[in-house]
Parts: structure tokens; C-alpha cells; sequence
């Protein structure tokens, strides 16, 4: 199927074509829901490509492929009646080969997504300073390898080629369960979860 062009002031547009494809990268801002500490302040990486379908002018689907960094930063003042006054600090990061799949509907350059995302753990290291020491175990402390994902996003076309796109993704199952939280380091009984905000910049072909 070929494909023409044409412009809308403020707005860039073309006709339905069956497939459209390129790279995008941007930035997470995560955390853990789950451990005791709040905030997105964990930065991370997202990069990689896509393919989408278009099935009408407005409607279209897209499977994506990741590498995405994930987890928790946390530093808390603590007053111990026994030990005085430290700053304890905590650090979760993840690493994961990610596939989210997605679908759009688009209105004037303006693109509302959900979908949901599969995810690989491919790498995790956590380190908890605190008094008393806080041991961890790579077995027992371990997260899960397999990951799935709730996705909620808005993207807006910049251009012909080039889009903006926020997106909010949240753990459908937990990363770790309750049981192999570090000790005194859980927040409930639910385990713990990926809870991020993602800025991208995708380039469509």
C-alpha cells in the first residue's frame, strides 16, 4: 500500500498505511511499591523499537521491544534511642528486557494508548545501608525473572516523524513477594511493584 502526505496547520498527517516502525528512547522515573521508602527517584533507561499496525486512520497496534531500568532510591534520617541519630539508604535496580504490547486510537495528533507488558529480568542489584546491617541473599531476597505490566499513555505528534510520548506502567503481579523482602524493609504484606512514569521520544518511520 503506498502512502501521501498532507498538512493540517499545527498538525502532521498521512494516510493509512498498514505498517510503520522505528526506534525510540527516553527515561523512566520509578519506584517500589511495596519497600518503605516514597518517590519516583530512580531514573532509568528505556530504548529500543517498535512496530505498529494501523488498522484504520485512527486506530492502530504496536509491539514494542525494550531494555528498561527499573526500581527504588531511597535515604531516610533515623533517630535511634540506641544508636543515634544515621542515614540509613536503600538502592533497587532492574534491569529488563521488556515487550509491551499496545493500542492506540488517535485524533488530531493527539494518541491515547493501553496495553499491557511483558518483562525479563535480566539483571538486579540491591544494597540496604542501615544500623543494624541489613544482610541480602542473592536466593532468598531474589526478585521475580518474569514480570507483567498495566500501561496507560498519551502521546502528541511533534512533527511528521516525531512523537512525544508519556506513559504511566504499574506491576500487574508482584516483582517479589512478601516472603522474600528483606527483613524490616516491606511496606504491607502484598510483596512489592514496579510503579513508573515514562518520558519517550519515538521516531516513526
Amino acid at each position: 500500500m503506498t502512502a501521501s502526505a498532507h498538512y493540517t496547520p499545527g498538525i502532521y498527517m498521512e494516510e493509512v498505511k498498514p505498517f510503520t516502525g522505528g526506534p525510540l528512547a527516553g527515561l523512566n522515573l520509578t519506584q517500589v511499591d511495596g519497600d518503605m521508602y516514597f518517590g519516583y527517584s530512580k531514573p532509568g533507561l528505556t530504548i529500543g523499537g517498535f512496530v505498529r499496525a494501523h488498522f484504520t486512520e485512527r486506530i492502530s497496534g504496536s509491539m514494542e521491544l525494550l531494555f528498561s531500568q527499573k526500581g527504588s532510591k531511597g535515604i531516610a534520617e533515623v533517630d535511634d534511642p540506641f544508636l543515634g541519630k544515621y542515614t540509613a539508604r536503600c538502592n533497587i535496580g532492574l534491569n529488563y528486557v521488556e515487550v509491551p504490547v499496545t493500542v492506540r486510537y488517535e485524533v488530531a495528533g493527539i494518541g491515547g494508548e493501553l496495553g499491557i507488558s511483558y518483562s525479563r529480568l535480566i539483571g538486579a542489584k540491591e544494597w540496604i545501608l542501615s544500623q543494624p546491617p541489613v544482610a541480602i541473599d542473592a536466593e532468598s531476597n531474589r526478585f521475580e525473572e518474569n514480570g507483567l505490566d498495566y500501561i496507560l499513555g498519551i502521546s502528541k505528534r511533534m512533527n511528521k516523524r516525531v512523537q512525544l510520548n508519556a506513559r504511566f506502567q504499574y506491576s500487574a503481579i508482584a516483582i517479589r513477594p512478601f516472603s522474600r523482602v528483606p527483613a524490616g524493609y516491606a511496606w504491607g504484606e502484598k510483596g512489592q511493584f514496579n510503579n513508573l512514569f515514562s518520558i519517550r521520544v519515538v521516531y516513526e518511520l
